[in-house]
């Protein structure tokens, strides 16, 4: 039997700023974790006149994105193509999805809210809700504002021997004190009995 190599294609939508910093980072490290994974990434250009002045900004803007796609590929070894658009940058982003077949798609997102949202937009809402294909939306990973776990029952075994010695009634075993939001997880551990199992 023939084993044959699936292809999966992502596509990055990236601007020249933090969000799409945060997206061809998160689609890059997507693209090499798939087997068979190709990475495209697309900027949309808001110009689209012919002038001659236009053609200059679309020249430096095609340099701009070269080094982008020339950093990644120093960080990671991977094959990437790069697509430089026009147009309402949802729209354009979604025909380049098309265009490619792509699998994914992963956008970066300055999560406005209320009033600003309204008047700014939001492509990657956008893309959310047009896309033909699964979409990840990239942001900074930032637990530094989000409240811990006070307790999660039931748990481990080792937590419960931790609080039985130490009769305490909230103390974590030494693995669940250095990890947050210290999760238990439980599932089947065996065809009979179900029993808890740490991921």
């Amino acid at each position: 039997m023939t084993n044959l190599q699936e292809r999966h294609v992502i596509l990055a939508a990236v601007a020249f700023d933090e969000t799409g910093e945060c997206a061809l980072l998160e689609s890059a490290r997507h693209a090499q974790l798939q087997q068979g994974a190709e990475l495209h990434v697309v900027h949309v250009a808001t110009g689209q006149s012919d002038s001659k002045s236009s053609e200059i900004a679309r020249g430096q803007i095609g340099e701009l994105l070269k080094a982008r796609v020339e950093q990644v590929q120093m960080q990671r070894p991977l094959k990437v193509t790069a697509h430089l658009r026009t147009g309402p940058a949802a729209r354009a982003i979604l025909q380049t999805a098309a265009d490619i077949d792509a699998d994914l798609i992963v956008v970066g997102t300055h999560k406005r809210t209320g009033m600003e949202k309204l008047v700014l937009g939001s492509v990657a809402e956008s893309v959310l809700r047009d896309a033909h294909c699964p979409v990840l939306v990239a942001m900074p990973k930032d637990y530094a504002h989000a409240s811990e776990s006070d307790t999660i029952e039931p748990v481990c075994p080792d937590c419960a021997n931790a609080r039985h010695a130490l009769s305490h009634p909230t103390d974590w075993c030494e693995r669940h004190s250095r990890i947050r939001p210290r999760p238990h997880v439980y599932e089947p551990s065996g065809a009979r009995h179900p029993g808890p199992l740490e991921m």
